[in-house]
């Protein structure tokens, strides 16, 4: 189950083969890159990160055939806010348990274990700068005592950080991709990301117009609602009004959905779970995605309530309503 909007967002657009075939083609080296039949690509079952570390990694396990050689290639997001020092060690592990679960199923009794290339999506802030060779993990002195016995392997790295604007604009990968990217790059900085937001407005107008890609302009544009602060988003509104206005309006249908879904599990789990701190919360939220100025004392009336009905009520009437005042029409 996906834990985190981060999570959400990789597995929404990475989860498709024919976009993580030109996400991977990008990132893999271009001798095995060119080996691989991309239309065989196909995701596979299952997931091998502990339950208790999803809110800071997600993974996809992939298929395809390279010639005769069927190739598992394994993606690991990492989303927490610093790197994984020994992400090696813990890869090998990952490795082990799929390697395991192939021998395991009658199928493959006998067969060669299939050849295992992992892959890090890292967005961490500053870039990535744990090694990406297994044996680097080791004290030199002991790898040159007994280099046989060090099982070694590198993982490749896409590392946000450090791809520019211009860098991310050139890759042979749908648009949805591109934005997808530079939202995980740049979001969880409001100041960065309103900077550039401008910048990306036609291609991000261009996804949400095209009925083919409309579904994914809504999990990008809900990944906004997740991660930007209320007023970043406000100012995000404001830039796409006239750049990007159907980006705009897909940005209440995605808040919306949000809303009616029970919204952000860690956010405001006071939705779900019945608290009127979370529906204040999200009453507020829905006005201010949708352009509405908020006075102060309705701010304050609103999180001053503490009856579960009523705060129901202003929060179906904040999704559609015209007005502040109409959310309390017949008060």
């Amino acid at each position: 189950m996906s834990k985190t909007p981060h999570d959400k967002l990789f597995k929404k657009i990475f989860g498709q083969p024919q976009r993580a075939a030109g996400q991977l083609r990008v990132v893999l080296d271009r001798s095995l890159s060119t080996s691989i039949d991309w239309d065989t690509l196909k995701v596979e079952a299952g997931s091998y990160v502990d339950a208790v570390l999803a809110d800071r990694y997600s993974d996809l396990l992939f298929s395809a055939l390279a010639g005769p050689e069927r190739v598992l290639l394994y993606v690991v997001f990492e989303h927490q806010s610093t790197p994984e020092p020994r992400m090696a060690l813990r890869l090998l592990d990952y490795m082990v348990q799929i390697w395991r679960r192939f021998a395991q199923e009658k199928e493959h009794v006998g067969q060669p274990l299939p050849l295992i290339v992992p892959v890090v999506l890292s967005h961490v802030p500053g870039g990535w700068t744990p090694a990406t060779r297994f044996a680097d993990l080791f004290a030199p002195g002991a790898v040159s005592l007994g280099s046989d016995a060090v099982p070694d392997f590198r993982y490749a790295v896409d590392d946000l950080a450090k791809l520019s604007d211009a860098a991310l604009r050139s890759r042979e990968v749908d648009d949805a991709v591109k934005l997808a990217l530079w939202l995980l790059r740049d979001a969880r900085d409001g100041e960065v990301f309103l900077r550039e937001a401008l910048s990306w407005a036609r291609m991000l107008e261009a996804v949400s117009s095209n009925p083919a890609t409309r579904s994914l302009a809504i999990t990008l544009l809900t990944y906004l609602v997740y991660v930007l602060e209320e007023e970043n988003l406000r100012r995000f509104r404001v830039i796409i009004h006239e750049q990007a206005p159907a980006t705009e309006a897909l940005t209440m249908t995605a808040a919306e959905s949000l809303i009616m879904r029970g919204k952000a599990q860690g956010k405001v789990e006071g939705l779900a779970a019945g608290k009127a701190e979370g529906k204040a919360d999200d009453i507020l939220l829905v006005l201010g995605t949708r352009g509405l100025a908020v006075p102060e004392e309705v701010r304050a009336r609103v999180l001053a309530c503490s009856d579960l009905d009523t705060l129901s009520t202003w929060l179906e009437r904040a999704v559609t309503v015209a007005s502040i005042d109409a959310v309390f029409a017949d008060e």
